[in-house]
C-alpha cells in the first residue's frame, strides 16, 4: 500500500473525479479548490514518482470521461503544476555549515544537513505558472481586445442580466452598470491568475500539513517566516504592471500576471506582519482584525502588499529579529 505507483493511481483516480464532478451542479464547483490536493498528498509524501503517476492517469480519466480536450485542460492547469511545484519542493542538496546559514530550512541525517529548494522560490514559481495559465485562457475568448470584451459581454448577458427579474432595482440596469462590466472584463485575467494561485498554494500548504502529521513527509516542515523571493521577481512585477497599458490583447496578459504578483507580495506582507506580532500581547486580536479587514475592504490588501514589496529594502523582520532573514537568490 505504500508503493508510489499505488498511491498515484489512487490520488490520480480521486483527482479526476473531483475534477469531472465540478460539472454536475452549481455547488459542485466547489469540488475544483480540492482537485490537487490527492496529487499534493501523493507528491509530498512518496515522492515525484507518486505525483507523476497521478497526474498522467488524471488527465487521461478526464479525458476519457469528458473529452480529450478536458483532459488536455486537466493536465496544464492542474496535473502539470503539481507535479513541477511536488518536485521543486523535494529538492535537496547535502549542506555544509556556511550554506545553511545562507539558505533555509535545513534536516540532520545520516549523511549530514540537507538544504532544500527554498519556499520563497517555490511561491516564486507557482506565481509565474498562474499568471501563465491565465495568458492560456485569453485566447479562448479572442485573439484581439474588441473579440475579448465582445465574448465576455455576451456571457455577462447570458449568466447575469438576463437571470435578473422584471422591475430590476434602479442601478442594475445593463446601461447603467457599464463602467462595472468594463472594469470585471478588464480584471478577470488577473481574478482568474489570483484564484488559481490561492487554491495551488492553499492545496499544497494543506497536503504538507496532512504528510507531515501523518509522518509521511518527505521534506521537513519550513519556516515560512523566513520566506524572501529571488531578485528578478520585483523586476517581473514591474514588468507586468507596464505592460498593463500596452495595447490590446497584451494588456489583459500582463494584467493577469499583475494579479499573480500582487497575490504574492501580499503573501510575503503577512510574513512580515507575522513577524512583527510575534511577540506582541496583543497579536491575535491585530492579525484577527488584520485578516477581517482584507476580507472586507480590498485597500487593506494593497497596504500589506506595498509592505512586502518593501521588506527586500526595510528589512522588518531583520529589525524585529535582530539577524538578517535567509537570502534565496
Amino acid at each position: 500500500m505504500n508503493s508510489p505507483i499505488v498511491i498515484g493511481v489512487g490520488a490520480g483516480l480521486v483527482s479526476a473525479v473531483l475534477f469531472a464532478s465540478t460539472l454536475t451542479s452549481g455547488w459542485a464547483i466547489l469540488l475544483f479548490y480540492v482537485t490537487a490536493l490527492p496529487g499534493f498528498i501523493a507528491g509530498l509524501g512518496w515522492g515525484t514518482q507518486a505525483v507523476v503517476t497521478s497526474t498522467l492517469l488524471g488527465s487521461g480519466l478526464v479525458g476519457v470521461l469528458m473529452a480529450p480536450l478536458a483532459g488536455l485542460g486537466y493536465f496544464l492547469t492542474l496535473g502539470l503544476p503539481t507535479t513541477v511545484l511536488c518536485y521543486l519542493a523535494l529538492l535537496g542538496r547535502p549542506a555544509n555549515e556556511n550554506a545553511v546559514t545562507e539558505h533555509g530550512a535545513t534536516q540532520a541525517s545520516g549523511a549530514g544537513q540537507i538544504e532544500w529548494y527554498p519556499v520563497g522560490r517555490i511561491i516564486a514559481w507557482a506565481t509565474l505558472m498562474a499568471g501563465s495559465i491565465a495568458a492560456m485562457s485569453v485566447p479562448m475568448f479572442g485573439m484581439d481586445i474588441e473579440t475579448y470584451r465582445t465574448n465576455l459581454q455576451e456571457i455577462l448577458d447570458k449568466t447575469f442580466f438576463s437571470q435578473l427579474p422584471e422591475g430590476a432595482p434602479p442601478g442594475m440596469n445593463k446601461e447603467d452598470m457599464a463602467p462595472v462590466i468594463e472594469l470585471l472584463i478588464r480584471t478577470l485575467s488577473a481574478a482568474s491568475a489570483i484564484a488559481w494561485l490561492s487554491v495551488m498554494l492553499l492545496n499544497m500548504w494543506t497536503a504538507a500539513k496532512v504528510v507531515t502529521g501523518s509522518g509521511r513527509a518527505i521534506r521537513p516542515w519550513p519556516d515560512f517566516s523566513t520566506i524572501t523571493y529571488p531578485a528578478y521577481f520585483a523586476l517581473g512585477f514591474v514588468a507586468s504592471l507596464l505592460g498593463t497599458f500596452a495595447p490590446g490583447i497584451l494588456s489583459i496578459i500582463a494584467t493577469g500576471f499583475a494579479g499573480a504578483f500582487f497575490l504574492a507580495y501580499v503573501l510575503l506582507g503577512l510574513v512580515v506582519l507575522h513577524v512583527l506580532a510575534r511577540n506582541s500581547p496583543y497579536k491575535f486580536v491585530a492579525l484577527g482584525a488584520l485578516y477581517l479587514g482584507i476580507f472586507l475592504f480590498g485597500w487593506v490588501a494593497l497596504v500589506v502588499a506595498v509592505i512586502g514589496i518593501g521588506e527586500p529594502m526595510f528589512r522588518l523582520r531583520e529589525k524585529a529579529r535582530g539577524a538578517p532573514p535567509p537570502d534565496n537568490d
